[in-house]
């Protein structure tokens, strides 16, 4: 049901068409940073350009995008703003006492995120070659499996944000307040936070090393890609499934247990 009523809102599709056109505007950044060595290009969140060539790729592309956390932003947007809506207008009320579980609801919020990353990254890869073939030399669909590697791997680690939002928006209930942490998020604005945990970790093991940033999400998606070592991809979906399993039975249990006005 909710996945009927997302792809009937008006709303959607103007947070997906504002997302494809911030990748968009990254996008024509990207292709002015060619030639220039180490650059990094920023509009509100910082896109590394490394490796970049005017003759490029979809899968190449998709990467870059991908680790300024462009795709975050969207998520976060939508999370908000359908999840609150479906609970200010009544609908969750009103169909509570037709499912067998309340967190079925959950559930079907979830599955409407899922299906939000899905159209984000399809249209993105639109963005890509038709607006990428304008500005740059070139660009090619590349290979096939690299891309769609690249694309399982960050479904993976979206769809995980993606329960931390609903987690959150489960527990504060205040849309405003919801975006503002998930925003939050997504620019490292916790980031002072997790360097004095890292301190505090450093000087109890003595292990420099350390560091919280590889075991959040926030910090996987920019920095694990289909070219990273195994143990690294094995660790960011551990870390992943990690939190879409504690996430999402957090928020069912919420869901059971509260009283649904």
């Amino acid at each position: 049901m909710d996945l009927y009523r997302m792809f009937r809102s008006k709303s959607t599709y103007l947070i997906l068409l504002g997302t494809l056109s911030f990748v968009g505007m990254i996008l024509y950044s990207m292709s002015e940073s060619i030639g220039t060595p180490d650059v990094e290009i920023t509009i509100g969140i910082t896109t590394k350009t490394d490796g970049l060539r005017s003759y490029t790729d979809l899968a190449t592309l998709f990467k870059i995008m991908a680790s300024s956390n462009s795709f975050l932003i969207g998520s976060v947007i939508f999370s908000v703003l359908f999840i609150n809506r479906e609970e200010a207008s009544g609908f969750t009320k009103n169909i509570a006492g037709q499912v067998t579980s309340r967190g079925l609801l959950v559930l079907s919020k979830f599955v409407s995120q899922c299906s939000f990353i899905v159209l984000s990254f399809i249209g993105s890869l639109f963005v890509f070659f038709f607006m990428g073939n304008i500005i740059f030399d070139s660009v090619s669909l590349g290979n096939v499996f690299d891309l769609v590697k690249e694309m399982s791997l960050q479904f993976v680690f979206h769809i995980a944000f993606a329960t931390i939002i609903l987690g959150l928006i489960t527990l504060i209930k205040q849309p405003i307040v919801s975006m503002l942490v998930g925003i939050l998020l997504t620019f490292g604005g916790f980031s002072y936070i997790y360097q004095m945990i890292n301190n505090i970790i450093h000087g109890l093991t003595g292990n420099e090393t350390f560091n919280l940033m590889n075991y959040t999400v926030t910090g996987i998606v920019p920095s694990i890609t289909g070219t990273s070592p195994i143990t690294s991809i094995i660790r960011g979906m551990t870390v992943s499934a990690v939190f879409i399993v504690v996430m999402l039975t957090y928020s069912i249990t919420v869901k059971t247990k509260s009283d649904i006005n």
